[in-house]
Parts: structure tokens; sequence; C-alpha cells
């Protein structure tokens, strides 16, 4: 039972994540990414205090577990929102999209590194035709009279790493740290973090409240704080606390495939061939990431999505 749910909590995770990259592009056309930022965690700590109220929790930490909260919050929140959020606003849904399909070949190598988790020479080939896909994109961008957007996606790498660090560094810490303590501590310092960065670069309270008048604006700041913050932390915490990393990444192809197809019908994206190119060399390289191993008498339950579908059909 603790495992179906934590196979629901991948896949609710993975959705929220694919539509938030939509809702990030859409605040964009409202404000600049700090107040975006400041506001969404904001509604997250919020929710978090909601949630303290309706069901008290210990939030006592030994020292060495603080030092480990401090660490992963550098990655999540901080450096993969700011990473994200920056490189949405420099290239397309769509793209960041399809870059997104490397996470599980990224996390796959930092838990061979970390949680001396076995990578097959299968695997190995499969990481490697995945960052030949984003090569070919970036290649292909720069050439004739196609938008380039280096920058742009380089940020959305960098917010794909670490959420890849993050996973595996939870991982680990949730063998001593309950997940809802995890997730509590990196959304107050996410609050603290950017609000404080907000005020210091100039931001007024004027404005911090008046944007908010703006429905659509409001809506997106909504989904992103209480849902893609917040509810995407204590999801994905909890499904890597009762699932092996390498198992939960796989479900990264769901977000993969909603952000993509939000970008091209819902905001109107450009679709061109050597995006399709450029998905397929990413989709071969994660399959063969998550491949089934064989052996003689059975095949070795895996990393495949397919394995998960067909298994937990009933689930879904």
């Amino acid at each position: 039972m603790r495992k179906n749910s934590a196979i629901l909590a991948a896949v609710a995770f993975s959705v929220i994540i694919g539509l938030s990259f939509m809702f990030v592009k859409i605040s964009l056309t409202y404000e600049g990414q700090l107040l975006i930022l400041a506001q969404r965690f904001t509604f997250a700590f919020l929710v978090f205090l909601i949630f303290l109220i309706i069901k008290p929790i210990n939030l006592r930490l030994y020292q060495r577990e603080v030092t480990i909260v401090l660490i992963i919050s550098l990655f999540y929140p901080i450096i993969f929102f700011s990473s994200q959020i920056l490189g949405l606003d420099q290239t397309t849904v769509t793209e960041a999209g399809i870059i997104q399909a490397i996470a599980p070949a990224l996390t796959v190598l930092l838990a061979s590194i970390f949680l001396k988790e076995h990578v097959r020479k299968v695997q190995g080939i499969g990481i490697l035709l995945s960052v030949v896909g984003v090569i070919y994109l970036q290649m292909m961008n720069s050439s004739g009279s196609y938008d380039f957007h280096l920058i742009g996606n380089l940020l959305i790498i960098l917010s794909i790493l670490s959420t890849a660090i993050w996973q595996v560094m939870s991982r680990s810490a949730t063998r001593t740290i309950a997940p809802i303590q995890i997730t509590i501590y990196i959304m107050v310092i996410g609050f603290i973090f950017f609000n404080v960065a907000y005020f210091i670069s100039g931001g007024s309270a004027n404005e911090y409240m008046g944007s908010l008048t703006e429905i659509p604006y409001l809506l997106s700041i909504l989904f992103l704080g209480v849902l893609s913050t917040f509810g995407t932390s204590l999801l994905s915490i909890y499904a890597v606390s009762k699932l092996p990393v390498i198992q939960v990444s796989v479900f990264n192809n769901v977000a993969t495939l909603i952000t993509i197809l939000s970008g091209v019908f819902i905001l109107s994206e450009p679709f061109h061939y050597y995006h399709m190119i450029g998905s397929l060399i990413i989709i071969i390289g994660v399959i063969l990431v998550n491949v089934k191993k064989k052996t003689r008498n059975s095949v070795q339950k895996g990393n495949n999505l397919l394995y998960f579908i067909l298994k937990y059909k009933h689930l879904f």
C-alpha cells in the first residue's frame, strides 16, 4: 500500500511540475522574477502554517540534521527556482520541456556516484544520447533564422541538475529525517530567502500587494505557491523516501510530455522539425537509461516506465 501511495505521489508530482512551466511563463508576462518567487513562497508558507494548525508536527532537529537540511535547501529551493525562472524568461516552455527529459539520466548518474547504484553499459549509452539530444537542439537553435536560447536552456539544465541533487540527497536524508520535516524547513528557508532578496533589491509593499489584483497572475501564483512549491516538495520527498531515486525519476517523462503539450497547444509556441528530432534522441536515451535488465528466468523489475504502467494500471 505504501509503495502504491509513493507511485501516486510521483505521478502527481510529475503532472504538477509539467504544468508549472506554463504558469511560470504566464506570470512572467505580468511581473519580474524576484517578485514571483517571493510571492509563490509566501503562499507556500501560508499553506504550511495552515497545515501545522490542522496537524501539529514536531520540527525539532539535531545539529547534524539542520546542516543536512540547509545543504538541501541550497539546491532546492534556492538554486532550482532561481535558475528555472531565469531560464524560462529566456527560452520557451516547449524547449524547457524537451530539455527536462534529461532529468532521469542525470538522476541515474548522480545516484550511481553518491548512492553507489550500479550503472549498466546500456544506461551509460542512454545518458550520452540524452546529452547529444540537448546539444543537437542547441546547435539547431543557433543556425538559420531560429531563435537562439543558449543561456535560457543552460539555466534550465542547471535547474534540472539541482532537482537531481535534491532528490538524491533527500533519499539519503529521509533515513533519519521525516519527509514532512524536510518539506517544511525548505519552505521556510525559501520564504525568508526570496522575500528578503525582493525587498533588498528595491521591491515595495505596494507593488507586492497590488500585483495580486490581476486575476490571471493571482491564479498562476496560487498554483505555483500551493501546488508547485509546497505540494511537489512534499510529494517528491515522500516518493523518494519509499522508492529508489531512479524509479521516481522515470516519472519525469510525464512532466516532460505535459510541459511540451502545454507550450505548443496552450501558449501557441512554435514546434519545429528539429524539436521533434531532438525529443526523439533524448527519449531514446531515457528509455535506455530505464530499460529493464533481463535475466535467464525473468525480467528484473527495473525502472522502465512501461513496467510501472502495466503493473499499477489500476491506479491511473
